[in-house]
Order: structure tokens, then sequence, then C-alpha cells
């Protein structure tokens, strides 16, 4: 696989999850730009129910760019999700804030917010895609790994702002313009990546379906009518990944200011550290899913969440930097494993001829469900419920997949042409 492809696979994915990490990073600020009451807890969660909101709105713009990149090609879906994902952050980044406007900024913030969503729905899947059919068979899982080392990445940087802005800009200029500046440079970074992909060449897998004379007209329609059980199993297979990584690297941060006594400098600067180890065990992970197959890694990494979710809290929890380490290196360890092999898995189950749009439409349901959600839920157990009520969630979550791994067939050697017939 040459540079090109690779980087056009990862560098949509670190726009994207910048945005999200920025976007969660920064929500008791833009809580008082948006939602100003007098309860900051209260307009703090309705950010997050944005931030969910804006996931539940994935499926649907997979189904729009699932249709592109199954009727006219894998790059042209890749195109125009990046140009619709730049268009809506740089929107946001000029939007009035509440004082300004009053109730309309708030309903063009909650409006920008789901046209995000809109846009990302077919840019991970896509991006997976092209990776994995623009692969050699005896390395897909490796060079697809980079999909989610583009996310990392995204985060890594998410982070470090959120670090620098927390720690060196002041609260009053933070709150007034700073917080913009960050997602006006995501736009200017997501219009080089779109001019960088006018140069893409389409997969070799689409170019063979297109010859064949394999392609579908309604794939969403086939999707669900042909290949309900591959989807259902891609939605499963989302489950524990999705909840996990919001967990514990994208609600980590709050997390440890609100729940365990700790700043939110060293919740930034332990989350970026472990996020920097994660861009080399990922592709590791998916590197050895090549070569020991993607069932007995998955179904290990699932009974590893569940047995350690719990201890790794209870870790959290015992105001010692020490153990906080300890307890960051295993869940980026678990994290890593399930990062380098689920994207994959999702791709090899699904037929060429729906892929996009089965894979984007159902992990897209799966993220909205699970890891969209997850911030909003971790807040309310940890509120309502317990400082540890978050650790049983995150198990429900993996077993939730482990059970779905006993139901996949393995396919790390298995061709990425199978079709299902309409």
């Amino acid at each position: 696989m040459g540079k090109a492809n690779l980087s056009a696979g990862s560098l949509g994915n670190i726009l994207e999850w910048l945005d999200f990490g920025l976007f969660i990073y920064l929500a008791p600020v833009l809580a008082k730009q948006f939602f100003p009451t007098d309860n900051i807890q209260t307009s703090y969660l309705e950010v997050l129910a944005v931030f969910a909101a804006g996931f539940i709105c994935r499926p649907l713009g997979s189904i729009l760019f699932g249709f592109l990149g199954d009727r006219y090609g894998r790059v042209v879906s890749l195109r125009l999700s990046i140009l619709a994902i730049t268009l809506t952050i740089l929107f946001f980044g000029l939007l009035p804030s509440y004082e300004i406007w009053g109730f309309t900024a708030t309903v063009l913030f909650v409006g920008l917010r789901l046209l995000q969503g809109l846009s990302v729905g077919g840019e991970y899947g896509s991006a997976m895609i092209y990776l994995a059919e623009a692969a050699p068979q005896p390395r897909r899982g490796y060079f697809t790994s980079f999909a989610a080392v583009g996310a990392n990445v995204g985060f890594l940087l998410a982070s470090i702002i959120a670090f620098i802005l927390h720690t060196y800009v002041s609260k009053t200029l933070l709150d007034a313009w700073v917080w913009r500046v960050p997602f006006l440079l995501i736009a200017l970074i997501g219009l080089s990546i779109f001019i960088f992909r006018l140069r893409l060449i389409e997969t070799p897998v689409f170019k063979e379906l297109k010859a064949r004379k394999e392609l579908v007209r309604w794939p969403l329609f086939v999707a669900i009518l042909h290949a309900p059980r591959q989807l259902l199993k891609i939605v499963g297979l989302s489950c524990m990944g999705g909840v996990f990584y919001y967990v514990f690297f994208g609600n980590m941060p709050n997390y440890l200011e609100k729940s365990a006594g700790f700043s939110l400098s060293v919740g930034f600067a332990l989350q970026s550290a472990f996020l920097l180890l994660m861009l080399l065990l990922v592709p590791m992970a998916g590197a050895l899913g090549d070569r020991f197959g993607r069932k007995k890694l998955l179904g290990a990494t699932a009974l590893g969440i569940i047995i350690f979710a719990y201890p790794c809290f209870y870790l959290l929890q015992l105001h010692s930097v020490a153990l906080l380490i300890i307890a960051f290196g295993i869940a980026t360890l678990l994290s890593s494993f399930e990062q380098g092999n689920t994207l994959i898995t999702v791709v090899e189950n699904c037929p060429a001829n729906i892929r996009t749009t089965g894979v984007s439409f159902a992990y897209n349901i799966g993220m909205a469900l699970f890891g969209g959600t997850a911030p909003l839920i971790i807040a309310l157990l940890t509120s309502k419920v317990s400082i540890h009520a978050p650790a049983y969630y995150l198990m429900a979550a993996a077993a939730v997949t482990l059970l779905v791994v006993f139901t996949i067939p393995e396919t790390y050697r298995a061709s990425l042409l199978k079709v299902t017939k309409p």
C-alpha cells in the first residue's frame, strides 16, 4: 500500500476525532457559551446531550455517503465526507455565542453539531473500507488499524490542545474567544485533506465489482433485506469499543477532576502520554490479528475488559498518580487490541457490494447507541449511582461484544470480494 492510500484513511479520522475530542474537553466552556444557566452541571449535561445527538445523526449520514461509496466509488465518499465535515467545523468556529444572538445561537449550535454527525457518518466507515480494500491480504489488519491510529492522533492532539488551553490561557480569554481558535485551525486542515484526496485512485475491490457489474442500485435496502445478521453483528462488535474508548479516553479527564480529586492538567497529561503509546500498540495489535486471527484477540480483549474494568476504576479513586498510571496502562493495552482488530473484522464480515453502506450504517448505529451516549451516561451514573458504576456499564458492553464474537466466522484469510445477491 502506498503512502498516499495510507494517509487517505488516517488524515480524515484525525480531523474527525480532533473535533470530537475538543468538543468533549471544552464542554464546560461551550456550556457557558450556548447554554448559560445558573446551574453549571445542568448546562454541562445539555452540551453532552448535544454531543450524543450528533452521534444519533451518524447513521443517517452513513446512508447518504454509503450510497455514494457503493454506487460511485469509495473515493467519492471520502472526498465529499471530508468536505462536509470541514464546512460544519468552520461555521461552528465562527458561530456567535448566546450572549450575542440569544436562543438563535443555541439552535444553530445544535443544528451544526447534528450536521457534523451527519457528515462524520460517512467518514470513518469509508476510511476503514478504503484501507482494507487497498491493502495486501496478509496485512489487511495492520493497514486498516491506521484508521484507528488517525482517531487516536486526533484525540491526542485534542488532549494536548485542551491541556495548553486549561493550563496557560486565562478563563476569561478562553471563554471570550480563544476556544474558537482550535476549531478554525481544524477547518483549514480539513480543506488541505480535501485537496489531497482529489488525487486518490479507486480501490481494486470496487473496480472489480464494477467490472463484474455486481454493484447494486439501492445498497441500504439490499443490506437490510439480504444481510441483516451481518448488520446486527457489526452493531454488537462496536459496542465494547464505543463505550470503552469514550469512558477512558474521551471523558476521563473530566471524570478524574469531578470524581477522583485530580486536576484537569494531570488528567490531560496522562491521557496524552498513553494516547501516544497507543499509536504504537494499535498497529501491533492489527499485525497480531493478521498472524493469529481476529476472533481470538477480540475474545481475549472482551474478557480482559470484563475482568479489569472494576479494578481500574477502583485504582482511580485511591488518589495516587502511580496507581492512576497502572489503570491507564491496562486500559491502553486493552483498547489497543480492540481497535486493532474490530475495524478489519467489521469490514471482512460485510459483503463487498453493500460494504460502504452496511459497515457505515451498522457501525454508526452502534457508535450512536453506545459511544455517543457514553459521556452522558457516565456522568449520570457517577452523579446518581456511584463513582464505580461506570465500570459495570463497561463490563456489560464488553459482554455484549463477547457474545457476538462467538457467532462470527474467522475471516483474516477470506476474500474481500464476496457479495450478497439482491
